[in-house]
């Protein structure tokens, strides 16, 4: 027996041993498999940001990781560029006073004058022998000049008119090259915020300004430049004067002018009748204020003339035994404020706004438009959910 099995393990022995040395040697093999680098790419290796210069901003970036084939890893994106213009960075601020600020920073926890907290002034020239007026949307609350080269007077009866003119006997000031340059500042009972550059003019170009009609500029400049983003310039008394408004009225009107230019995005809800569609067509909410856009088209051949439009809040139609309940909305304002003649074949835009509200699903807000001394009168109703598709500014 002992015979039999040392002749079994003499015969078996050498191929028992190759066996584990090919084992071996395939796990080895595939272990070397798993950790051989491969070939054309390379690891990408996490690199710091790179630091802003003193005294300016940057904003914090993913560095962007590029590959490459049979080369070295290359920097990242962020690297690069300040590697090639050391003194670019990356900011989302665009500083409105940039030559100010790089004299100044050396100043620690110095804060940027963003260009859209800036509010622009208005350039006016005086002179000593004529005067000027200068016509504000509401009552003049306080004014301020800069020096006492610029006499300002409010009339007693007309508060919200100032008068400006020149003073003789600022000497220095009074010459038509003189060069010279002071400010003016005045704050209105609705919240509204002028500044004015002032320069000495022998023969003033304009002598007679109304503010008011000055919004659609004003908007249209500031966008340009980027500056007085802000949708409202508020006081700490304002909310007291306003009239029950939520804001200024002059920016409550530069809010529907901007919903009038807006793109129709509502779809088959309003009225037709006797050749006269009026038709819901936009929605925006801003500052708890409900603006709505309005399409007023007139296919027949005698014109119409508005005499109001109403808001209600209504329960929807139920039995007749049951009580209706409603609630009147009284709009802030509507825009344009003249346009309320629709002549013959004719259409026009029109802007409500409206305390801001939101309603129950047994709820709708009524919409009634009424003629003039006419019978074509028009109404229709807006579901809860329509409302919640408001858009902001």
């Amino acid at each position: 027996m002992k015979a039999t099995y040392l002749l079994y393990f003499i015969a078996f022995t050498p191929l028992m041993v190759a066996g584990q040395a090919h084992k071996s040697t395939g796990k080895a093999a595939r272990t070397t498999a798993l950790v051989r680098p491969m070939q054309g790419r390379a690891i990408a290796r996490l690199t710091a940001p790179t630091l802003a210069p003193t005294g300016t901003l940057a904003m914090i970036t993913s560095p962007s990781v590029k590959s490459v084939v049979n080369g070295p890893v290359e920097r990242s994106t962020v690297k690069q560029a300040a590697t090639n213009n050391p003194g670019a960075t990356t900011t989302p601020v665009r500083v409105a006073n940039p030559a100010f600020v790089e004299s100044v920073r050396a100043k620690p926890y110095l804060l940027p004058i963003d260009r859209a907290a800036v509010k622009g002034s208005y350039p006016l020239g005086i002179s000593d022998r004529k005067t000027t007026h200068i016509i504000f949307p509401a009552k003049i609350k306080e004014f301020d000049a800069g020096t006492d080269y610029v006499l300002a007077q409010i009339p007693e009866t007309v508060t919200n008119v100032l008068r400006v003119k020149a003073n003789p006997k600022a000497t220095a000031f009074c010459q038509a090259d003189s060069g010279r340059e002071t400010n003016m500042t005045v704050i209105t009972e609705d919240g509204g915020f002028f500044s004015f550059l002032i320069r000495y003019q022998e023969e003033p170009e304009i002598l007679n300004i109304n503010m008011a009609n000055n919004v659609t500029a004003d908007d249209y400049t500031s966008r340009s430049l980027g500056i007085n983003r802000a949708t409202a310039i508020t006081f700490a008394q304002a909310s007291s004067t306003t009239g029950g408004l939520p804001m200024a009225e002059s920016d409550l009107l530069n809010h529907c002018e901007r919903v009038l230019e807006r793109k129709p995005f509502v779809r088959n809800i309003g009225a037709s009748s006797m050749r006269l569609t009026h038709l819901l067509t936009g929605l925006y909410a801003a500052d708890k204020v409900l603006y709505l856009q309005f399409s007023l088209r007139n296919d027949s051949q005698l014109d119409y003339e508005v005499d109001f439009v109403k808001f209600y809040v209504r329960d929807k139609e139920k039995l007749k035994r049951m009580a209706a309940q409603e609630v009147e909305l009284t709009p802030y304002g509507r825009y344009p404020i003249e346009s309320k003649l629709l002549r013959a074949k004719t259409e026009q835009t029109v802007v409500y706004a409206l305390p801001m509200t939101t309603l129950t699903e047994d709820k709708v807000l009524d919409i009634e438009l009424y003629e003039r001394q006419g019978g074509r009168h028009l109404r229709f109703q807006v579901e809860s959910d329509v409302l919640l598709l408001a858009k902001p500014f």
